[in-house]
Formats: structure tokens, C-alpha cells, sequence
């Protein structure tokens, strides 16, 4: 087909295609040369030189025009064959098909090449653009010419340097990706090489260089420029005379187009401007030019799209972005991954976290700031913290929880439905906002649940749920605890909740072990915790590194996610999106820069500022491109880490600025502007501020809050101050603070004063001023405390005491003991036990008077009891109770024993409930600190001498009687509750009165610190011989959550035992259920440090493993139930041992294993219970119902025997045990003594008597729902049925008893009685009736 338009390449095209400005479908372009079919051939295109013709067959020839041409001429249509012969098919070029003869002229026959020229597509593109070219316009055009030097770049790697790039002799057609570009006048074609340029002559290779800016020009023309902007007199004039030393100039001419991106123009200068070759600062190869514009292409954020020149720019002064990310993609998908799969199943069935470690500067906050948006638009809740070496860790949780709600109150984060409900869930665990001491420390969680006050009641809806009065802080536990409960109550399906804690390293014991708790608490679903911290000062040893393993060991999958170094290439790219420049062109800059600063992000970035301030790295306004001098940065000396660089670059700024910097590096991590004013005499102007914030100091974190912008930069300008005057200047700062605030805005700066003043200790030598100093010390650690920031307050009171000397004693009295007193209760709180010995000697030697050494001793036995120094505990107390006028005898006698017994009852004869309720409040201080240290030595003798606990009990009552209640009247009277109902008083219903009293009088006097303790004994040990055992398990569970809150962990969890004990031994409840839940309450026992209870739950869910049939160690990883029975007997813990043994005695019996049971009888004998009786919880009651049991069996199987006489005997004294507890309680033990009568009745063989008692006994535990001991009589029943050959009557209440055992969950039990019914089955008649 032949044009039947002559003169110009005018091909047919869509309407669309022409004015699109996204890459056209394929075809659009496609030429049409159609008009008839001629045999002669038509003139199709004429140039000065060549015309050529269309033939009858379709091809064209092209000749040259000259009818006699040149032999150069000729030379050029012969060099179109040699060079199209000698590329490859996969090059894209006119595709010529030999040399022939035209009228006597060589000519050149070639296909035609479909498409557009470059000069034809610019017209039609350019009719369709604005005078601005937009983004997608800049998009089409970099594909076009992706197109161009993609084909030039095969051309070179194929050995062919093209010499005729033009807009006219190109031809674009469309692909599915862009567009291809073939390449049609080859006669200028030269063949260089059959391989690359490398050891070529310095002709080829200027022949190639040639082509690159010769690219140049024709890029700069499809990007919308004119080759009329390309001044030749212009291209060098940034350069040096000798082209190749580049020179710094900051003139505000332009060489290239505005409206031009700044990347596209760094990779055209880079083309036109080959004199700069040996910079490394411009193109070599074709193909990295494609693969650069292809980057632009790529960039989804449109950043590299930037056009305006700012005037950091124009300055040539290079502006690093903030919280850049490179190279942490895969670190970025895992931790989305471990948040959604947090979101999707709730941390069930493992709970994870996730644990960011990389050297400092490496960008684990950085990698956590990129991730926020993403967490956040999932629905999450994000909270942040962040630890800093020389500021107060124990207030980061805080402080990072409080901000979250300051956040929810400025932006109505949650609103309607879902705001009601997140307040109603914190209120539920907090309670009321007034004289709340815990919400002290969260003002804007107060503010926030104070919004709404009115929908939640002033009086709890629970009598037991409460704060508590509060001393100077919230206990230590309580402030765990709470935590804990107020992260679960804000993470949900609905909004999950992510926690990030950065620089872990820096962390202290209290938040690491919050950490541990939130992880290991299965109630805490829909959570995240993100953690960072420097792996280069964290070893094995590091408290971090051990929590963290202790988490594992309690089932909690810790992620680790390495952020180390950033690869070459990711320098590569960061650099290049800096500098807004091809990457190409970064390359040797940023392979320098990788080696020298080992590819840690903080360091190459601070390292980039340096070239630019020492004019290795400028803006060139000709160009519009960042330039560098490669040679110069080669041999910059750099140091060895990122903070003597910076140092070091620091101490070349002015001497304000070093002065400024200096200063503000000794306020810490965050100080706010008036601070820093005060602290340079106000010296430092906003103009400072702003220049730091410039330079990548500092950041605005607040209104006129200053923030560092990484501890690295604060530790820089730290260490411009010698190490000789650094104590000096922060003596000089915090004199100066103190001096320029007043009294009544000092507890504001209170922090800053001190923390700088406390390092000039050595500076201060004048009495007096050590004595404000000291002043200042004390209300610094009393507001520490009153925040619960113990760590923080005990450093700052023992810093106190530091200033103090011989004479404060008699100078300053009230003030060493002020600072004495609050030292020791902070030191025991954190559990530096052995420093609170240490500093308790001096003030309980100078102390004016007994009564200014209680607070100390108080917490010198509490440390005694603590450190297993029980001894010395009961001889401190004993001895404080006499000095404050109490008698108390120290070796108990059965004169003095019943003598302080008869005491007691007469002060109580003739007292009505209401006449002790009415007691009046006692004052006396000697009485009140003697409750105090009897309920001390109450505790401490339980169980090393019980002989002295009853005697405490009766003091305390006593002095109640006597002298009014107190805080510990309640519990004192609750313990007499419990002397009342056990051996050898036995008085069940004079205990259960006094116990009830004793609940009457807590509530009264709001003491619910004892709630724990005093719920234990009169749910746990009193009215268990009263009421149904089911009463109490509610009671338990209240008491738990109360005891936890109040910081009371062995009260919470003794609750929990004897809820659990109740409901597995006592009620029956299904041991699935019990069992999951034990598996959470033991692991938060032994986490909590209660390894008495945690035993002693391990044992409850050890026996609901082994009745399910589980194979589960319940005491791992620690110990096995045989360890954990040995290392109890070793240590005397009796206690722990009569559980065991009775967990195994009680398997034996269910299970049929009478010998074991008869062996673990006499074991258990070993372990008798202490003097004062209080010793018969419900599975002790229980395990007389069980020795009944054992002994009847016996007494069967030994028949005729003196040993039958001996078990029966024991039976028999089980039953009148029973029968009596029956006499009380009915509900809880007439199912049990009607069992005990028919396995009486089976000896003796009574058979009326023995049918009736057994279906009574069934009855009776149907109605109390003990369907464990139903299945147990049913099973007794079938047994003894079948000893009376009534076959199908025993397969009939074999059959009952699989389905109560069943329902118990028992399937250990279920099992064994399925292969009693395979025996029996056979025996029995068809249609047999049930008996």
C-alpha cells in the first residue's frame, strides 16, 4: 500500500489518541499508507540528501537525490545495510532488506516502520497541553522517552553508536506498557564494536558521549522544552575554567524550562553536561537513563514530581525530610501481620509481640512512625512512649497513656456507643474519679471519664468495689495491676489497641513487669505490643533480655524484628530522593557514603549535611540539580560514630549557637522554651529555636515545647561541654532555674532544678546550701511518689540524704526524717531491700523519739518478711508492741493461751451487734501503732510460730474492745470468726455471727485494703460450715479484683484458691471450665510472685488434668508434681504437702486404687494443721468425706481382721466428723453423710438400710447440684448391687453415673465406668428393668 500523501510522514490516527495523555492502546498510532494499488513507484519523502519512493509490493527504496551521488553518499545508504544486518532482530530499527539498483543509483529497500515521528507525536501532544505541564502529562512524556533510550541503549550494548538522534528520524508506536521507539535513518550510523565500549578509543567513546547529549537535547524536547533554552555559552557556566572542578555559584539564572520536575532536569543537565565525566555527576550508559526515568514513572508518592526551587534551594542548603524510611518493607509487613492477626483472632491461642532491635540511629522509631498511619486506618488505637536514659522511667507509661486521652479530648476519637462503652469498661476497673490517687497520675483519663460523671453512680454497684483510702502513692502492685486492667479495658474487636514502648533498654523493673503482665493476661485480646530497643546495650544479663525470656517460658511469642544497617542500594535510593536526582547519577556518592558510615541512616544523613555545609554538595541553579565532588568527599575524614561526627560538626557553629546547644542538651530529652530561657538568662531567642529546628536538632513537640530530635543529637551537643565542667554547668543551670522561679511555680520545674543540681553534689560545700539542695531532694521524691514513679522517688531522696551530714540531725531534724522515712518506703516498694537495711541504721540511732522510728521499723519487717527473715520480723515486732505498752508474752502457754481466750470472751458478753459496730474511733497513737505491728506479727507466725497467731487475735480484738476500731479491727475480728468455728472451739454459729460483724464493720469503715484478706477467712473458712458452698464463689472472684487493686496479691489469690477449691472439691463445677480458668490464675500467681498459692493452684489444676485425662505437667516449667512435693517436704512447707498428698488420696479413692489411698492416709497424718485451727477449708472437709470412704472399703476387704477393725474404726470417726458438719450445714454435707451410712451399712450388711442411704444420697446430691458425688453414690450404688448379684440394677446406676461423671467432665472416671458396663453387660438380662 502507498501514501498517497506526499512529502511528510502523515499517518492516520484516532481522535483519541492524539490528545490523550495517558500511554495510547496499541494500534491507535498504526500508519494507513492506503490508496490504491499502483505499479509505479511514488515519491513518499524528499530531504536535501535522500528521497525515497513507495513500490508495488509494499516496501520503499531510498536513493540518493544527486542522480550522480557522492561516494559519501553512496557510503551512508550502504552503512543503513551493514548496520541494520549487523543489530540484532530485538533492536528496534528500520528493517532493511538489501541493497539494489534504482535507474542506475544504489539504492537502500526497507520495510515501512508503523507509527509517528517524535516531531509528529510533540505536535499533537503539545496542541492538547496546557502552558503548565501537568503531572500526567510529564507521565506520558517520560514513557515516550523510556521509549527512546531504551532503543538507544540497545543500540550501544550491541556496539552501534547511532550519531543521528532527532526528532524527525525516530518513530513512536504504542505497547501495553508505554510506547517503543524504532529508530529509521541509519546511515549515520557506526559500528564500533561487536561487544561494549570498554577499552575503545577515546573517539568511540566521545562518539558515544555524543550520543548521550545528543539525547539530551531531544529528551529535553519531549519533556516540553525548547532546544532555543540550551545556551551553549550557559551549559558550563557553573563549572571551573579546566570543565571539570565544579565551583559553587548561587546565581539566579535558569538553563532549563520552569515547570520542569527537579529529577527530570538532574537527568537532562546530567546528559548535556559530559565535561563533568570524571565527576561521576553525569550519564555514561543509555540504559541507566531509562531505568532512572523509569523510577519517576514508579513513584507512587509523586514526590520525585517536585518543580518548585524553595529557598533552602535557592541557597543551595540542603533540607533533610523528617522520619524517612527506606529498606524496612519486610520489617513493616510482619508487624502488620502479627496487628491483623491480633485484630482477627484476639492473641488466642498465643499471645505475640513484637520487639524492633538495631543499633542506635538504625530507625526503629522511624519504622514505628511509618507504621502508625497504616495500624491507625485499621481501626487501631495507637499509644506511644518513649524511655530516656536520663530522665525518670517509671513515668514513660504514664505519661504515653495520659497523652492518648489528652488526645481523644481534643479530637472526640470515640464517640456515641463506643465512647459510652469504653468509659463504662475503665470506670468498672478504676472506679470513682474523686480522691482516685491512680487517675492522679492520668489527669486526662480523669477529665475525660469526669465529661459524662453523670451516668455512672456515686455508690458502687458491688459493696466490696473500691479504691481504698491511699497513703502517699498507689502501691506498686496496684499501679501494676491497674495498668493492666486499664489496657484491657481499652483494647477491643472494635477498636484494637496498639502499645509502643521505644528504647526499652533504658526501661525500669515496674513498666517491664506491667509489660509482662498485659502479655501473659489471657483476659487482654485485640492488643499489640511494639517494643524497641539498642541491641548494641543489651546483653544476656540486661533485665530486659530476662523478662522477656520469662515471657516466653509463660507462653508468650516474642517477634523479633532485626533493624540493622541499610543495604548500598537503599543508600542509593534514599539519597536520590533527597537530592531529588536519578539514581544513576547518586551512585558513586552514595557507595561512598554507605562505606563510610556503615549504612546507619542517622549517620548518613547527618553526613550529607556536613558535605553541603562545607561545599562538597550543592544546588546548581544553571542545571537545576544537586552537585557533588566526588574526589573531595573520597578523602573527607569522617569519625568512627554518629555522635563525635556531629560533635564535631557542632563545634564549628557560631558561639551562641554552641552555648545554646549546650544548655539545652543538660535539660533533658523535652524541656519547655521558658525553661530554656530561664536556664540561659534568656539569652537564647526564638531565632535559636528556629535555627535548631532548621539544622534537625530540635522538633516542636508541643505549643513552645521543645523536643530533641533523637538522643543521639541531645548526647552531641552533651558532649560539647568538657567532661571537667559538666557537673558546673548543670549547677549553673539549676541554680538558675531556682533562682528565677517562685515558690509557688516550683513544684512545675521542681524536676529540672533538681536533676541539675544533683549533679553538681561534689560542687556544693557550704552547709546551708546542701541543706536546700536536700529541701529540694524531699519534694522531688514526695511528688515522684505521689505519682508512683517509685524509682524516680527513691533516687531522689536518697540524693537528698547524700546532702545531709552529722549536724542536720540537730540543724535540720524534721527534714532528715521527712527524707529518711519517705527513702525507706520508696527502697522497699522497689525492692531494694538491702540499701533500706543500709540507710535505716543512721535515723533509728538519731531519732528524738520512739514514735519517729515506727514508720521505719514498719518497713524494716515488712523487708522481713519479704526476704524469708521471719525471725527477726516476729523479734521487731514483739519488741515495738512492749515499747508501745503492750505485754505480750513470747512463750505461749496452755495457762496463758486459755487465760487471753476467757479475756476476750468476757469483754465480748453482753455485746450486741450494733455495741460493736458503735465502737468508737480509736486515737491513742501507741494503741493504733500497736494494731498496726500486731497485725504484722499476726502474718509473720501463721506458719513458723502458730502458737503466737491466736494470741495476736485476742489482743487485737481486745484492744478493739477497749480502746475503738481502726483500720485492722475488722480483719482481727474476722480471725477470732475463724478461731470460733475450728478446733478444738468448734462454736459454728457464734463464728459465722462474729463473721458477719466483721464484714459489717470493713464496710463501715471503708477499710477494703483488708477485703481480700478478710473475704478469705469468712467466705473461705467460716461460712463454708454455714452456708452452701456455692454462696461464696461470687464473693471470692469480688474479692480478687479488690485484693489486686488494692495491691493485696496474696489476699487476691488466696481468694482464688478457695473459689477454685470450692468449685472443684465442694460444687462439682465442670472441669473444663475450672481448668481453663485455672491455667490463667496460676500462671498470674507466679507471675505475681505468689509461689505458695501458685503451688497450690498448680495442684487444683493438676487434679482437673488428671480426671480429664490430659497428660499436662500443671506445675512446668518449673517443677513436676513429684519435684514440687519434694522441694516442699525440704523446705517445710507442710501446707503445700498435705494439698498434694490430698490430691492424690482423692484420685485414688474416685479411681479405685484403695492400696494408694490407704499409703497417702498415713502421709497425710505427717502434716498435721497449725495450733490455731484455721486450717479446714472445703477440700480438708472433703478429705474426711474421703478418709470415711477409704475407711469403710477397708474395713470390707480386711473383714474378720484386727486390721478391719482398725479402718472401720477410722470410717466410723469420719462420719461422726460429717454428721456433725451435717448438723450445721445440711445443703453441703447430708449427701455426703448418707453415703458414709450406706457404706457403714455394706459392712455391717444391712441391706434396707444400706439402699435406702445410697438412693439418699443420690437424691440429696441432685438437689445441692453436686453431680461430681452423684455420680459418686451412683457408682457406690451399682457396686454394691452387684455384690447383691443385681445385675441389671447395677448396669442401670452404672449407667448414671457415667452420665453425671460425664457432665462433671471427669472422663478419667466416665472411661472406667464404661468398662465396668463392658463387664457387666454380658450378665445381665435382655429388657431388663431398672432397680
Amino acid at each position: 500500500m502507498i501514501p498517497t500523501n506526499v512529502g511528510s510522514r502523515q499517518p492516520e490516527t484516532s481522535a483519541s489518541a492524539a490528545s490523550a495523555m495517558l500511554p495510547p492502546a496499541a494500534g491507535d498510532y498504526e500508519e494507513t499508507v492506503g490508496g490504491g494499488v499502483i505499479d509505479a513507484p511514488v515519491l513518499v519523502h524528499q530531504s536535501d540528501s535522500t528521497i525515497i519512493y513507495g513500490l508495488h509490493t509494499g516496501t520503499f527504496i531510498k536513493v540518493a537525490r544527486d542522480p550522480q551521488p557522492s561516494q559519501e553518499q553512496i557510503t551512508r545508504l550502504l552503512q543503513e545495510q551493514n548496520v541494520a544486518a549487523f543489530l540484532p532482530e530485538s533492536v528496534r530499527k528500520r528493517e532493511v532488506l538489501g541493497i539494489s539498483d534504482f535507474n542506475g543509483r544504489t539504492a537502500v529497500e526497507f520495510k515501512w516502520a508503523n507509527g509517528i515521528t517524535i516531531e509528529e507525536w510533540l505536535q499533537k501532544v503539545d496542541r492538547r497541553s496546557d502552558s503548565t505541564l501537568q503531572e500526567e502529562d510529564f507521565t506520558v512524556r517520560v514513557r515516550a522517552a523510556m521509549a527512546i533510550a531504551k532503543t538507544l541503549a540497545d543500540f550501544h550494548d550491541n556496539g552501534v553508536v547511532y550519531n543521528s538522534l532527532n526528532t524527525r528520524d525516530i518513530v513512536l508506536s504504542p505497547t501495553e506498557e508505554g510506547y517503543s521507539a524504532t529508530f529509521i535513518d541509519l546511515s549515520r550510523s557506526v559500528i564500533v564494536s561487536g561487544d561494549d565500549f570498554s577499552g575503545e578509543s577515546i573517539d568511540k567513546v566521545r562518539a558515544k558521549e555524543n550520543d548521550l547529549r545528543t539525547l539530551g537535547k531531544l529528551l529535553y524536547q519531549v519533556f516540553g522544552g525548547s532546544l532555543e533554552d540550551l545556551d551553549p555559552a550557559r551549559i558550563h557556566s557553573d563549572y571551573g575554567d579546566d570543565g571539570f572542578v565544579p565551583t559553587r555559584k548561587r546565581g539566579k539564572h535558569q538553563l532549563l524550562r520552569e515547570g520542569l520536575p527537579i529529577y527530570l532536569g538532574s537527568l537532562i543537565s546530567a546528559l548535556l553536561d559530559h565535561a563533568l565525566l570524571s565527576t561521576g555527576v553525569c550519564y555514561s550508559d543509555a540504559r541507566d537513563v531509562y531505568h532512572d526515568m523509569k523510577v519517576y514513572v514508579d513513584d507512587a508518592s509523586g514526590q520525585l514530581g517536585r518543580i518548585d526551587l524553595d529557598d533552602d534551594m535557592m541557597t543551595s542548603r540542603l533540607r533533610l525530610p523528617q522520619n524517612m524510611f527506606y529498606g524496612r518493607q519486610a520489617q513493616m509487613s510482619l508487624i502488620l501481620h502479627l496487628f491483623q492477626t491480633s485484630i482477627e483472632f484476639g492473641n488466642v491461642p498465643v499471645p505475640q509481640m513484637a520487639m524492633i532491635s538495631g543499633c542506635p540511629g538504625s530507625g526503629k522509631s522511624t519504622l514505628v512512625d511509618q507504621l502508625k498511619q497504616p495500624l491507625i486506618d485499621l481501626g487501631g488505637c495507637f499509644i506511644e512512649g518513649k524511655f530516656d536514659k536520663a530522665m525518670r522511667p517509671d513515668t514513660v507509661l504514664a505519661t504515653a497513656l495520659d497523652r492518648f486521652f489528652g488526645g481523644i479530648l481534643e479530637t472526640s476519637k470515640f464517640v456515641g456507643n463506643v465512647q459510652v462503652s469504653l468509659r463504662w469498661r475503665i470506670h468498672d476497673i478504676l472506679g470513682s474519679t474523686e480522691n482516685n490517687p491512680f487517675l492522679e497520675m492520668l489527669p486526662n483519663l480523669k477529665a475525660w471519664l469526669s465529661e459524662d460523671s453523670s451516668q455512672f453512680s456515686a455508690t458502687q454497684s458491688n459493696d466490696i468495689i473500691g479504691m481504698g483510702s491511699s497513703g502517699l502513692a498507689v502501691s506498686s502492685q496496684r499501679v501494676k495491676y491497674l495498668f493492666c486492667k486499664l489496657i484491657g479495658a481499652m483494647a477491643s474487636r472494635s477498636s484494637p489497641l496498639i502499645l509502643f514502648l521505644d528504647d526499652l533498654q533504658w526501661a525500669d523493673e515496674t513498666t517491664l513487669d506491667i509489660a509482662r503482665m498485659i502479655m501473659t493476661d489471657p483476659d487482654i485480646t485485640h492488643f499489640l505490643f511494639l517494643g524497641s530497643y539498642r541491641d548494641t546495650e543489651v546483653n544476656r544479663s540486661h533485665p530486659l533480655l530476662s523478662k522477656l525470656n520469662t515471657m516466653e517460658e509463660q507462653g508468650v511469642t516474642v517477634v523479633d524484628v532485626k533493624v540493622g544497617p541499610i543495604q548500598k542500594e537503599v543508600v542509593n535510593t534514599m539519597i536520590s530522593e533527597i537530592l531529588y536526582t536519578p539514581p544513576s547519577l547518586c551512585r558513586p556518592l552514595s557507595s561512598i557514603i554507605h562505606s563510610k558510615t556503615g549504612g546507619v541512616i542517622m549517620f548518613i544523613l547527618r553526613f550529607l549535611q556536613t558535605l553541603n555545609a562545607d561545599d562538597k554538595l550543592w544546588f546548581n541553579m544553571g542545571g537545576k540539580r544537586w552537585m557533588y565532588d566526588l574526589d573531595k568527599i573520597r578523602h573527607t575524614e569522617i569519625q568512627d560514630d554518629v555522635v563525635s561526627h556531629m560533635t564535631h560538626q557542632m563545634a564549628r557553629l557560631s558561639k551562641d549557637m554552641r552555648m545554646g546547644l549546650m544548655f539545652a542538651a543538660c535539660l533533658g530529652r523535652k524541656f519547655p522554651s521558658s525553661v530554656l530561657a530561664k536556664a540561659t538568662k534568656h539569652e537564647v531567642t526564638d531565632a535559636f529555636t528556629q535555627t535548631c529546628i532548621d539544622y534537625g536538632f530540635f522538633q516542636l513537640d508541643d505549643v513552645n515545647v521543645y523536643m530533641w530530635q533523637h538522643d543521639q543529637v541531645q548526647q552531641a551537643a552533651y558532649e560539647l561541654i568538657p567532661k571537667n565542667k559538666q557537673d558546673s554547668y548543670h549547677l549553673l543551670i539549676g541554680t538558675r532555674l531556682y533562682m528565677d522561679t517562685p515558690d509557688e511555680k516550683m513544684k512545675d520545674l521542681i524536676f529540672f532544678v533538681v536533676d541539675n543540681m544533683n549533679h553538681g553534689v561534689a560542687l556544693i560545700n557550704d552547709h546551708d546550701k546542701r541543706t536546700e539542695v536536700a529541701q529540694l531532694n524531699l519534694q522531688a521524691g514526695e511528688k515522684a511518689l505521689s505519682s508512683s514513679a517509685f524509682q524516680s522517688a527513691s533516687e531522689y531522696l536518697l540524693a537528698g540524704i547524700s546532702f545531709l551530714d552529722t549536724e542536720s540531725w540537730s540543724t535540720d531534724y524534721d527534714l532528715a526524717l521527712r527524707l529518711y522515712d519517705a527513702a525507706s518506703e520508696a527502697l522497699f516498694v522497689v525492692g531494694e531491700f538491702d540499701t533500706l537495711m543500709t540507710i535505716v541504721e543512721e535515723p533509728l540511732r538519731m531519732a528524738k523519739c520512739f514514735e519517729d522510728k515506727l514508720n521505719l521499723y514498719n518497713n524494716m519487717i515488712r523487708t522481713h518478711s519479704c526476704t524469708s527473715m521471719v525471725e527477726n520480723g516476729i523479734s521487731t515486732c514483739l519488741s515495738i508492741i512492749s515499747q508501745l505498752g503492750e505485754d505480750f508474752p513470747t512463750e505461749i502457754t496452755a495457762e496463758i493461751y486459755h487465760r487471753e481466750a476467757q479475756e476476750v470472751k468476757r469483754l465480748l458478753h453482753g455485746k450486741t451487734k450494733n455495741d460493736l459496730l458503735s465502737l468508737p474511733t480509736m486515737t491513742d497513737s501507741n494503741s493504733l501503732g500497736a494494731m498496726h505491728f500486731l497485725s504484722h506479727l499476726l502474718s509473720l507466725a501463721f506458719n513458723t510460730r502458730p502458737a503466737l497467731s491466736p494470741i495476736a487475735v485476742f489482743r487485737l480484738v481486745r484492744m478493739t474492745l477497749r480502746k475503738g476500731m481502726c483500720n485492722n479491727s475488722a480483719f482481727a475480728f474476722a480471725c477470732y470468726a475463724g478461731w470460733l468455728v475450728s478446733d478444738p472451739v468448734n462454736d459454728v454459729e457464734a463464728g459465722y455471727y462474729m463473721g458477719k460483724i466483721s464484714v459489717e464493720m470493713m464496710q463501715r469503715q471503708g477499710c477494703t485494703d483488708a477485703t481480700a484478706r478478710i473475704y478469705a477467712l469468712v467466705y473461705g473458712f467460716i461460712n463454708i460450715k454455714k452456708e452452701p458452698w456455692q454462696a461464696g464463689l461470687d464473693k471470692h472472684l469480688a474479692a480478687f479484683e479488690v485484693g489486686s487493686q488494692v495491691g493485696d496479691m496474696e489476699g487476691a489469690f488466696t481468694n482464688i484458691f478457695q473459689h477454685y477449691n470450692a468449685s472443684l472439691f465442694g460444687c462439682g463445677h465442670n472441669l473444663i471450665v475450672i481448668a481453663e480458668a485455672l491455667r490463667n490464675y496460676t500462671q498470674r500467681a507466679f507471675q505475681c510472685k505468689q509461689i505458695y498459692i501458685w503451688k497450690s493452684l498448680a495442684c487444683l489444676l493438676q487434679l482437673s488434668h488428671d480426671l480429664m485425662g490430659i497428660k499436662d505437667n500443671a506445675f512446668t516449667p518449673h517443677f513436676t508434681e513429684e519435684t514440687c512435693y519434694q522441694d516442699a517436704k525440704l523446705k517445710k512447707s507442710f501446707a503445700v504437702c498435705r494439698g498434694l498428698v490430698h490430691k492424690r488420696k482423692y484420685i485414688a479413692i474416685l479411681t479405685g486404687d484403695v492400696i494408694s489411698a490407704a499409703t497417702l492416709y498415713n502421709v497425710a497424718n505427717e502434716y498435721t494443721l497449725g495450733s490455731i485451727g484455721l486450717g479446714r477449708q472445703i477440700h480438708m472437709m472433703v478429705g474426711d468425706f474421703v478418709d470415711g470412704l477409704l475407711g469403710f472399703l477397708l474395713g470390707r476387704k480386711y473383714k474378720g481382721t484386727e486390721e478391719s477393725t482398725k479402718w472401720m474404726a477410722i470410717g466410723c470417726k469420719c462420719l461422726d466428723v460429717i454428721k456433725g458438719h451435717e448438723r450445721n450445714s445440711d445443703w453441703n454435707f447430708a449427701n455426703k453423710m448418707h453415703l458414709l451410712e450406706a457404706e457403714y451399712y455394706f459392712c455391717i450388711d444391712n441391706h434396707e438400710n444400706a439402699v435406702a442411704s445410697y438412693r439418699q444420697a443420690i437424691i440429696s446430691a441432685q438437689e445441692h447440684r453436686f453431680c461430681h458425688e452423684e455420680g459418686l453414690a451412683e457408682e457406690k450404688l451399682a457396686t454394691y448391687l452387684m455384690y447383691c448379684n443385681q445385675s441389671d440394677a447395677a448396669l442401670h446406676h452404672f449407667t448414671n453415673a457415667k452420665k453425671a461423671y460425664t457432665k462433671w467432665g471427669a472422663k478419667v472416671l466416665a472411661d472406667r465406668i464404661s468398662k465396668a458396663m463392658a463387664i457387666l453387660a454380658p450378665l445381665c438380662s435382655r429388657g431388663s428393668t431398672a432397680f
